[in-house]
């Protein structure tokens, strides 16, 4: 089968004049015939036909397209086999890729086409990777804009997207996609996952922004190993900050310092479209005291990280951030104690409900002397261990019901000091005479018939009225 003008395949789509031609197949634009539409076919190419290997990559691309559903990802709909050669009939989407936009505006486009760009193909990318399927090719070229129709566009071939319940079909180690737009751990011969398409998505947002890559080479080789090894250049300073940060975030070296979904990213870029503050996450685990956060939002309440930068801030002289977010991957340690940090009682509702709230093994500290304490130990370590546990101390023992204080003394101490002076005062009131505790003795002692006396009436025992007291029988 020669695929020219004029070829009809299986007696209904017939192919009218050429669009592209790509690595795998050349995409012709068509009529079907029985439902008289136009329509895009996808032609395995004729030097491929046969080889088993992209026969199996057009299945699966066909499998992962029909998959999908979303407004901003074309429709598939057909698939077939002719003479050994593939071929894919797709909706036929109107505009232009946005390579050819991209190249005419080198200074680079307005921030609000790129937002709205932007935020479309994340949707898109969403849907794919809710269900499964990872484009791993994500790029200009794969974009189509219709600049007519508010600049809505369509995301195209999925020639080799991998899905989560599909077997590999390359070799381990094997690098698919384009070097200009492959993440670092493609380019390292690692598994691509959903993440892998948001950084192709930072590379197609700084290209759009400034009109070129943010990483170059004389190789193929040379632009992968930099994806791996270099920091993308800094965006103008009269882009939006928070466009400008959302795109570092989304080009970090370490999966897990990008933002944790295309659809976190898609909400970070409405509400910059919005005007409205953004709220900016990561799949990384926060390096944070815990003292900085208010538990019941998940924000830091305007303390720093470990690295001693605010948010936003750059670092100091002579120290490094751990990544453009300010936090660390789950491979690293946390920078917390052995023997974790508990609860204290604070003094007021908030400190109650931020307490009760918190993770267990974590508390929030009473008042602002745990963030002091903080500063303090991190200023000078020595002394400062000793002010913290000694401060540790003082709030545990205020923040306990048997260590509450009354004046210099605490309660149970009180209560201790009084019983011993009432021990005192009836001991010094008894051998004074105060309280007859000897007399009482005398009058109830028992007198024993028969019972002698001895020594003279002198000493014989008397009676309160003073008369002697003397035995039965005498």
């Amino acid at each position: 089968m020669r695929t020219e003008a004029g070829l009809v395949l299986e007696g209904r789509y017939e192919l009218t004049s050429l669009i592209a031609t790509g690595g795998m197949g050349q995409v012709w634009k068509g009529r079907d015939q029985d439902l008289d539409r136009d329509i895009a076919v996808k032609v395995l190419r004729e030097e491929y036909a046969g080889d088993e290997g992209f026969l199996k990559r057009f299945r699966a691309e066909a499998r992962h397209t029909a998959s999908l559903s979303h407004d901003a990802i074309a429709a598939l709909y057909d698939y077939g086999e002719l003479d050994g050669r593939a071929y894919i009939v797709m909706e036929l989407c109107a505009g232009r890729p946005l390579s050819d936009i991209i190249e005419e505006n080198p200074g680079g486009l307005p921030e609000k086409r790129v937002i709205s760009v932007l935020i479309e193909l994340a949707r898109a990318l969403d849907a794919a990777h809710a269900k499964g399927v990872v484009h791993r090719d994500v790029k200009p070229e794969n974009i189509l804009v219709d600049e007519a129709a508010d600049w809505s566009m369509k995301i195209t071939d999925f020639g080799i997207a991998r899905s989560s319940d599909q077997a590999r079909l390359t070799k381990t180690g094997l690098v698919m996609g384009t070097a200009q737009y492959l993440s670092p751990e493609q380019a390292m011969g690692k598994q691509a996952t959903s993440l892998s398409d948001i950084y192709a998505l930072g590379i197609v947002a700084f290209e759009m922004l400034v009109g070129h890559r943010p990483f170059t080479g004389a190789t193929q080789v040379e632009i992968a190993m930099a994806q791996v090894k270099q920091q993308p250049p800094e965006l103008p300073e009269d882009i939006n900050a928070d466009l400008r940060r959302l795109v570092a975030m989304t080009l970090a070296k370490a999966p897990a310092n990008r933002p944790r979904s295309a659809a976190a990213v898609a909400r970070i870029l409405e509400a910059i479209q919005r005007g409205v503050e953004p709220r900016f996450t990561t799949g990384a685990i926060p390096v944070t005291r815990v003292e900085d956060h208010d538990w019941t939002g998940g924000n830091a309440t305007g303390g720093t990280g470990t690295g001693g930068n605010a948010a936003g801030s750059p670092p100091a002289e002579g120290t490094s951030s751990p990544s453009p977010t300010g936090t660390r991957t789950a491979a690293m340690p946390l920078p917390l104690s052995g023997r974790g940090i508990r609860h204290r009682s604070g003094g007021s509702a908030a400190s109650a409900l931020s307490a009760s709230s918190a993770p267990r093994g974590f508390s929030a500290s009473s008042g602002g002397s745990a963030a002091s304490a903080a500063s303090a130990s991190s200023a000078n370590p020595a002394p400062a261990d000793a002010a913290a546990r000694g401060d540790r101390h003082e709030r545990t023992s205020r923040g306990t019901s048997t260590g509450a204080r009354i004046g210099p003394l605490s309660v149970p101490g009180l209560l201790l000091l009084v019983l011993l002076v009432v021990i005192v005062a009836a001991a010094i009131a008894g051998a004074t005479g105060v309280l007859p505790f000897g007399a009482a003795a005398d009058i109830s002692a028992p007198v024993l018939p028969g019972a002698e006396t001895w020594g003279d009436a002198a000493s014989a025992p008397t009676t309160m009225d003073g008369s002697t007291l003397r035995t039965v029988g005498q």
